[in-house]
């Protein structure tokens, strides 16, 4: 993958492919685990606000949700207890690469919040480029370019149309 693979690509669908990233790391280093939860709260992103979104997301990336022993202790603002239990659970091996891969999502959403999109937004372009390089350093392979490309960058000036991203989801399209 190359920068230039995503210049025509809005933002929208560069968060839905990161989020495929996601979805295949998982599909293939914990085959076991349902990550239906996960997917659930990911593909949020490509209907809602990003700020709101991420608000209640960055509280299950495990390097905030971990923060505290406790779910008492960490005074979340939108995770209830059973997600709490729920997501600790999930991440209880405390993967690194999936980890910095669920940063990657919130970094997407910091890169230009609130702020017009430069130079065909080539900040969060190497972000994904980032997130591709996790995947390729555990022999995954990327998802497919073309299965977001309808998301184009040429709409709501580089922001692209909201849509329905649990219709491209590999674990909740099953």
């Amino acid at each position: 993958m190359q920068e230039k693979d995503f210049n025509a690509i809005s933002m929208n669908g560069r968060m839905a492919f990161l989020i495929l990233c996601v979805e295949k790391y998982v599909i293939a280093k914990h085959p076991e685990t349902d990550w239906s939860v996960l997917s659930e709260w990911m593909w949020k992103a490509t209907s809602e606000p990003w700020d709101e979104w991420d608000d209640r997301f960055m509280e299950i990336i495990p390097e905030f949700l971990f923060e505290f022993d406790s779910y008492d202790e960490a005074e979340f603002d939108n995770l209830t207890a059973e997600e709490y239990k729920t997501f600790t659970t999930l991440f209880s091996s405390r993967d690194k690469d999936l980890n910095a891969l669920l940063l990657k999502l919130h970094e997407l959403q910091q890169v230009y919040c609130y702020e017009a999109i430069p130079e065909n937004g080539v900040a969060a372009i190497n972000i994904v480029l980032e997130a591709c390089k996790i995947l390729e350093q555990n022999n995954i392979p990327l998802p497919e370019i073309s299965s977001i490309a309808f998301s184009s960058f040429s709409e709501k000036n580089g922001w692209g149309e909201d849509f329905d991203g649990t219709n491209l989801s590999l674990i909740l399209s099953k």
